[in-house]
């Protein structure tokens, strides 16, 4: 494939996947994408990782498999819950829910939040968005129970929610999400607090087993 063909079909990509498509070696795809980034044709998201912003299908969400770069993660939090309409207001970071390190990542197009969970918290939840460049995606509900889980955690983030419209979420899912994947007694209890006072209806219902 030609370098043109390659980048007319491609929003987001990595310079192995260029080098690979065309046939080229990882050190001259390097240059040749280098030399597209001067002509403000791609940009640089991070080493190894590019972008068109101009591209008509680009989505800065379809960036989210290649900065995982291996580990198990998905798109969450309150950007999860804007996605599925359960938030109007739009975060300022696309908050990621990771196994890996938690970090910001700052780039030419958007600001990344990678935000730590247990594996265990990766077991469901988590549907692919279609498209050219799809990206793992936690339903409205795990985006919800993620939020809840880093709030039980030192320091105030999530200490405040904006408001919700918490009628678009399934109770009985994200009861039994809260109850097959928040196992340890101190966050799940915390948790149940704070539900307390935000959605009494997601409650656990008296008598579930964990």
């Amino acid at each position: 494939m030609s370098a043109v063909g390659f980048l007319a079909a491609t929003p987001v990509f990595t310079t192995r996947q260029f080098a690979l498509a065309c046939e080229k070696r990882i050190d001259s795809a390097s240059r040749l994408l280098a030399g597209y980034e001067r002509s403000g044709s791609i940009v640089r998201v991070t080493r190894g990782v590019w972008a068109q912003p101009g591209h008509p299908q680009f989505t800065p969400y379809g960036l989210v498999p290649l900065l995982l770069d291996g580990e198990r993660g998905c798109v969450s939090f309150l950007t999860a819950l804007h996605l599925h309409g359960v938030l109007s207001q739009i975060p300022d970071a696309i908050q990621i829910a990771t196994t890996g390190h938690a970090r910001t990542l700052a780039t030419p197009v958007a600001t990344f939040q990678f935000l730590q969970l247990k594996p265990q918290m990766m077991q469901m939840g988590i549907e692919l968005h279609p498209g050219l460049t799809p990206f793992p995606l936690a339903s409205a509900e795990k985006a919800l129970l993620d939020t809840l889980y880093v709030a039980t955690r030192r320091g105030r983030r999530f200490a405040r929610l904006p408001e919700l419209e918490l009628d678009l979420l399934r109770p009985r899912l994200f009861r039994r999400m809260l109850v097959e994947l928040v196992t340890a007694p101190a966050p799940y209890q915390a948790i149940c607090r704070r539900l307390e006072a935000l959605a009494p209806a997601l409650l656990p219902r008296p008598g579930s087993t964990r």
